[in-house]
């Protein structure tokens, strides 16, 4: 195991006495954060519905020990390795994931890369969702919190402030919605341990999936040959596909290919509120037309025209 530092700062925290309330609260963000961040790199989503793989809840199954002198919490964490070291000995396995490093170096990562609102994969809407919970962390007198990572990912402390669960709900609305999609492409490769394939397009990209829907004998036959996904599509910030839910798959002919070999576009983004707004002056907006007929007509002319109207 390694150790890893999470600090309070702020007028609610007494040394090394804390709430055992707080203590709860910011735990459960910090220990779902963890096992989602590496959910993420695996999978390309941080939840899903059912019992996730025996080995992710082994690897944020932390230590925590109050260090003298000050609100500072030292975490003793395993490595992915010592979480699961049968897959993890095989690098090709598992090649999105450094096994030298723990599941909070992960969350930390991950945590910046929403801080600095990039447009990455290394968070989805569910854990924005998760860590606009840290609200509920400042409501009980912290105002700063400090996670320490691995030297060799972070060289400085990544501090989350009061005003940035208010950021994460903005940056979850700028995600768009999911979308049914098909996609053709070679099926690069696939992992039997959680299901998710990688689909490799004629331009070079590759697209993860997963497949739990999709009989295994059925991915390995087709393992390395053209194939055409169909299923539900999940995009970053940015647009870009971060996983595809594939609940159905065919061999694909040369027509699926010239149809459907490239990574379909997210169909809608959120737009600033900012840019829908437009002040309006003296001579602009409603005050161009108030008290304005838009005509040159006189009443006269406008009774007789709705008279013979009706």
């Amino acid at each position: 195991m390694v150790t890893r530092q999470i600090k309070l700062e702020g007028p609610g925290i007494y040394g090394t006495v804390v709430r055992a309330g707080l203590l709860r609260d910011l735990l459960g963000i910090v220990i779902e954060g963890s096992a989602g961040a590496v959910r993420l790199r695996t999978q390309g989503r941080s939840v899903a519905r059912g019992t996730p793989p025996a080995w992710i809840p082994k690897a944020s199954d932390f230590l925590v020990r109050i260090l003298k002198g000050s609100t500072l919490l030292e975490i003793k964490a395993p490595t992915l390795l010592e979480a699961r070291p049968e897959e993890l000995r095989q690098a090709e396995m598992f090649p999105e994931i450094d096994p030298d490093l723990t599941s909070f170096d992960y969350f930390v990562e991950s945590v910046e890369s929403a801080i600095e609102e990039e447009e990455s994969s290394a968070f989805d809407k569910n854990f924005l969702v998760l860590l606009s919970r840290f609200e509920g962390i400042f409501a009980q007198g912290i105002d700063s919190v400090f996670l320490k990572a691995s030297p060799q990912r972070h060289e400085r402390e990544i501090q989350i402030r009061r005003a940035d669960p208010k950021r994460f709900r903005a940056l979850q609305r700028r995600i768009p919605a999911p979308r049914r999609v098909r996609i053709a492409g070679k099926l690069d490769s696939i992992r039997h341990s959680d299901s998710t394939y990688l689909l490799l397009l004629p331009d070079g990209q590759k697209i993860r999936g997963i497949a739990e829907h999709i009989p295994s004998k059925i991915l390995h036959r087709s393992w390395g040959q053209p194939v055409v996904m169909s299923g539900t599509a999940f995009f970053t910030a940015s647009g870009d596909i971060q996983r595809i839910e594939s609940d159905n798959m065919g061999d694909a002919s040369d027509r699926d290919v010239q149809l459907w070999a490239f990574a379909p576009p997210a169909l809608e983004t959120t737009l600033p509120h900012q840019s829908l707004r437009v002040s309006q002056g003296p001579r602009s907006g409603l005050n161009a037309i108030i008290g304005k007929w838009p005509g040159e007509e006189s009443d006269e002319e406008v009774a007789i025209a709705l008279k013979e109207l009706s």
